[in-house]
């Protein structure tokens, strides 16, 4: 989709932890752009990336720095916008870059309402730009090989799928834990990435309904350590999420989502059972139904994962970048589709309303 033969013009919109190390620090490691500008409402937070990244990369031009986004696309014209804010004001600033001419690249919650979502892919369909949510699961080796699997037909028809995420504490980095900033909690904030993989696997059926509950344990707690006593006074969000969905054809997917998980059940994964097979996560297994019985084909299909991958968050956003860059130069096409981050949005805001139907 880059008609040009210089360099991508990438600026970068929120330069807090997430939009630093996910976003700035892996475009300059992209030969085809430069991170042309970057955005924050803290002058000198965007100030330090800049210097930060120019001193690293003294071959590259260092990038302009703003307050003012909007100020930002109309002097930058910029080719790829990536927008590492908090979900507030996500959909303003990506609706913003769209409508400039440029590619966005959004971080996860989508929006902190479905209206919102359906705004930024409306937008993304008038500008004829590309807008893509970071579910950076899905670049994920384990995730990539059993969603291989599963498009090859490994386990059949895909018909349920279980996800979960089980997190030991609270991202207090940010204010996830304000429902106005974050768009809402475990289930928003972090719970949506295996939601996504969910999704992913099912195939993405038509939504038709979803029922679910969203509630809070934190207040009752009676002693918390440090770092959550001094977020206790501003903590609104939920932090036990537990959701169901049907699809069309009875395809079913349910969801947890939890903060504050004692440490022997942190983690998280997916489940997904088909009409001939199985997929799993945690741990990695991927079994087909041969001659009356579970064959388990997992070093077959995808050799080496289940003995030797861990999870990297940083790894993961990297090659998100990289691949976005890369859908904006026309070398490859967006991993996520509009139908599916509708459908993460739809179930996200089901769940949060205490169900919903879409049919």
């Amino acid at each position: 989709m880059n008609n040009v033969s210089r360099p991508l013009r990438v600026g970068v919109v929120g330069c807090g932890s997430f939009g630093r190390h996910a976003y700035s620090d892996n475009v300059v490691d992209h030969p085809d752009a430069n991170l042309t500008a970057v955005c924050d409402v803290d002058l000198e937070r965007a100030e330090t990336v800049a210097r930060d990244l120019f001193d690293v990369h003294p071959q590259r031009p260092r990038a302009a720095t703003y307050t003012d986004y909007q100020e930002m696309f109309d002097k930058e014209s910029l080719d790829v916008v990536m927008v590492g804010t908090m979900a507030d004001v996500r959909p303003t600033v990506t609706i913003a870059a769209l409508n400039s001419g440029a590619h966005v690249l959004a971080a996860k919650p989508m929006a902190p309402s479905l209206a919102d979502a359906e705004a930024m892919l409306q937008a993304a369909e008038g500008a004829d730009r590309m807008l893509m949510v970071g579910y950076n699961f899905r670049f994920r080796k384990d995730a990539q090989a059993a969603h291989k699997f599963i498009r090859s037909g490994g386990l059949g028809t895909p018909r349920f799928a279980r996800t979960w995420i089980h997190a030991g504490s609270i991202p207090v980095w940010g204010p996830h834990y304000i429902k106005s900033r974050s768009g809402g909690g475990s289930l928003a904030s972090t719970g949506v990435h295996t939601l996504d993989l969910g999704v992913w696997f099912l195939g993405c059926p038509p939504l038709l309904s979803v029922e679910g509950r969203a509630s809070a344990r934190f207040g009752d707690l009676p002693t918390l350590p440090p770092d959550l006593e001094a977020v206790g006074d501003t903590y609104d969000v939920e932090d036990l999420v537990s959701g169901y969905v049907t699809f069309a054809d009875d395809v079913t997917l349910s969801v947890e989502s939890m903060w504050l998980a004692p440490p022997k059940v942190g983690d998280n994964g997916v489940d997904v059972w088909g009409t001939e097979g199985y997929a799993s996560l945690s741990p990695f297994q991927l079994l087909t139904w041969r001659d009356g019985d579970y064959v388990d084909v997992t070093e077959e299909v995808a050799p080496g994962i289940a003995d030797t991958f861990e999870d990297n968050p940083r790894v993961r956003t990297r090659t998100e970048v990289l691949h976005f860059i890369d859908c904006a130069l026309g070398k490859t096409s967006p991993l996520i589709t509009p139908k599916e981050m509708w459908t993460d949005q739809a179930i996200v805001d089901g769940i949060y309303a205490g169900g919903r139907s879409y049919s």
